[in-house]
């Protein structure tokens, strides 16, 4: 059953595939040639829009001053004739009956407008555009002064205002496309220029080993957007250098704490398996190798918490807890051992202090808190447990009155297999993750960790938690 999803796995099904792609560049250049070609042809549409209109205004100017001037053809005026052999514009004077009585040129007897637009044209002033055979032509018609119900007609052919725009239409198509085409090219020039730092970043990142841990891209001088993406990346790159660095140094320092325990146990197995053994010796073989199994599956459990620390999945199931009762549980945890030592355990903090704390994680801290203190503790002196509230945080503090931590060891306290010098405990130390996981669990919280050294001497290390303060009655009766 579980064959299928790894043969979907092996074979990339389960994997996008990646498709052509088009470059930056040329998707730029493609956008500004469409945007520049939309804006030409708008603008060149309005340009020709425009030309015509002006055209049709002169057109329609000269026709009113030849309407003007139509009632010298009147039929027995004495310039009847005057005037006809100008062929530029045509002339028809129509009778109130609708007959044609004067004509310019070879139009022949027919209106220029139809019978609807010439009664139009007897009370007002109108223009329209007609097709005379193969040609179209402007016209304009009114009243003719002085003639009641005449009609007189001036026309002129279109020929001459189509062919310039025309003309310019044609003109603006050619120019533009040329001028489309070379600024397409430009964009695309310019495109490529401005993302070859890009695309030598790429280059440069494409050449990096995991192994190059001073390596980075070169930063453009130029102080813009890309120099400041360079920059971004380069440290990018030192994060995750550091963070490989981290877990390099991580498994060399668990290997190294694991192998000393799996030594021993495996010689003390070596030893009870050699022959004439007594039962004594036997039994001791035995004990250490439970000591060492119980001291391995504390470091298993403390790098599994820790890794899951990593993955940003360390559970907390915060609920209303009595914050003495779990300081004192701790400090009665150690009393065989701390009576051993000659130290004491005391316990500060308010009886009715409820919080809301995920009271495992918080135990845990605190036990290995009370754990450190113990081992570096003088005969005759007290470790201090309290909890206390500062302003809008918990504070839970553990305070010994050993020597102290080393000055260059404060600044990485909390770093994992980071110990002070074994001298100065009475047993060799823990595996150097106890101060790690108190600083995990006080960040699971949503708070963080300290630790200092106190004025009159001794170790103090702090935990800050944001307080969320709950009612007595809403601890269970077993807390």
């Amino acid at each position: 059953m579980t064959s299928r999803p790894c043969a979907a796995w092996a074979t990339g099904s389960g994997i996008p595939k990646r498709g052509k792609t088009v470059s930056i560049r040329l998707r730029v250049a493609l956008v500004f040639t469409l945007a520049l070609a939309v804006a030409f042809a708008l603008g060149s549409w309005i340009l020709v829009s425009q030309l015509s209109g002006q055209l049709r205004r002169s057109t329609d100017s000269a026709l009113t001053t030849e309407l003007a001037a139509a009632g010298q053809y009147f039929p027995g005026s004495l310039h009847a004739d005057s005037r006809l052999a100008d062929g530029t514009y045509v002339i028809q004077l129509v009778d109130p009956s609708g007959h044609v009585r004067f004509t310019s040129g070879e139009i022949g007897q027919t209106p220029l407008m139809p019978p609807g637009q010439l009664r139009r044209a007897r009370g007002a002033l109108i223009a329209d555009t007609v097709r005379k055979e193969e040609d179209q032509v402007r016209v304009r018609a009114g009243p003719l002064s002085g003639h009641p119900g005449w009609v007189a007609i001036a026309g002129i052919p279109l020929d001459d205002e189509n062919a310039a725009v025309r003309i310019a239409t044609t003109g603006l198509a050619i120019g533009g496309s040329i001028f489309v085409l070379l600024s397409g090219l430009g964009a695309y020039w310019l495109a490529a220029a401005a993302l070859s730092p890009v695309e030598r970043m790429r280059r440069e990142v494409a050449a990096l080993s995991a192994r190059d841990s001073a390596a980075g891209v070169q930063v453009p001088r130029t102080r813009d957007e890309l120099a400041a993406l360079a920059g971004t990346m380069n440290e990018l790159l030192a994060r995750l250098h550091e963070a490989l660095a981290r877990q390099r140094g991580f498994v060399a320092d668990a290997s190294h704490e694991l192998r000393t325990p799996l030594a021993v146990l495996g010689a003390e197995l070596e030893l009870a398996g050699r022959p004439g053994r007594s039962q004594e010796e036997l039994a001791a073989a035995v004990a250490n190798a439970d000591d060492e199994v119980a001291r391995l599956t504390r470091l298993t459990n403390d790098l599994l918490l820790l890794a899951r620390t990593d993955e940003g999945r360390l559970p907390v199931r915060p609920a209303p807890t009595r914050v003495r009762e779990l300081l004192a549980r701790s400090a009665d945890r150690v009393t065989a051992r701390a009576a051993a030592a000659g130290v004491s355990c005391v316990v500060d903090a308010p009886a009715g202090m409820v919080a809301q704390l995920d009271e495992d994680r918080i135990r845990q801290a605190v036990d290995n808190l009370i754990d450190n203190a113990l081992r570096f503790a003088p005969a005759g002196t007290e470790i201090s447990i309290s909890g206390r509230v500062s302003g809008i945080k918990l504070v839970i503090e553990v305070v010994d009155a050993g020597p102290g931590f080393p000055a260059d060891f404060l600044p990485h306290a909390f770093e994992r297999f980071r110990r002070p010098d074994a001298e100065r405990g009475r047993s060799g130390g823990g595996a150097g993750l106890g101060l790690a996981i108190v600083a995990a669990v006080a960040a699971a919280h949503g708070g963080r960790a300290s630790a200092r050294n106190s004025v009159g001497g001794g170790a103090a290390v702090r935990i800050e938690v944001p307080l969320v303060q709950a009612q007595p009655e809403q601890v269970p009766s077993n807390a």
